[in-house]
């Protein structure tokens, strides 16, 4: 206890200088309670702050729920204005690609078609050349009609030009 008494002296020594003028006061050192209370106070002055923060904003909140739930009847119709105008655009564009499925599902069936026609096309030629046989015809031809092969004096060429048609003014001559 002698040793704290002599350290609180020495401490309050230490502040003097040179007799009793004060060149620099040191600060006592705080007490523990006063600590403590300002800490308290403090907490205190923060909590309220808190709370009025809170208080602004809930109201603050209050009145933009209150403005919202305010509509003018202008803005009432714009906004039904502009839903009548996208529930028309959504409506075509329903309209349209049901038409577009529409088509692309006739089309289909036409190409099935054509290829149907193409098919039995193909088979009935099959069938008429495999119907015709070349070598009878010939010899009936030959047989009973009297037709023979010509003669190379009976046959006449002639020029052609390149073009892919000709024009045919007079009849070949026979000779």
């Amino acid at each position: 206890m002698r040793q704290q008494e002599n350290q609180s002296y020495q401490e309050r020594r230490a502040s003097y200088i040179d007799g009793n003028t004060v060149r620099r006061v040191q600060e006592e050192p705080r007490r523990h309670s006063e600590k403590v209370h300002e800490e308290y106070i403090q907490k205190q002055r923060e909590e309220r702050e808190r709370k009025q923060r809170q208080k602004s904003a809930r109201a603050a909140a209050r009145r933009n729920r209150e403005q919202a739930l305010v509509m003018s009847p202008g803005y009432v119709m714009f906004l039904a204005v502009s839903m009548m105008l996208l529930m028309s655009v959504f409506g075509c564009y329903l309209y349209l690609q049901s038409e577009l499925n529409s088509h692309m599902r006739d089309v289909t069936s036409l190409e099935a078609n054509v290829m149907n026609l193409k098919n039995d096309n193909d088979a009935a030629q099959k069938k008429i050349n495999s119907a015709v046989d070349l070598e009878i015809i010939r010899r009936r031809a030959m047989g009973e009609l009297g037709m023979v092969y010509p003669n190379k004096d009976q046959i006449q060429y002639f020029e052609v030009d390149d073009s892919d048609y000709m024009n045919q003014y007079e009849d070949i001559p026979e000779r």
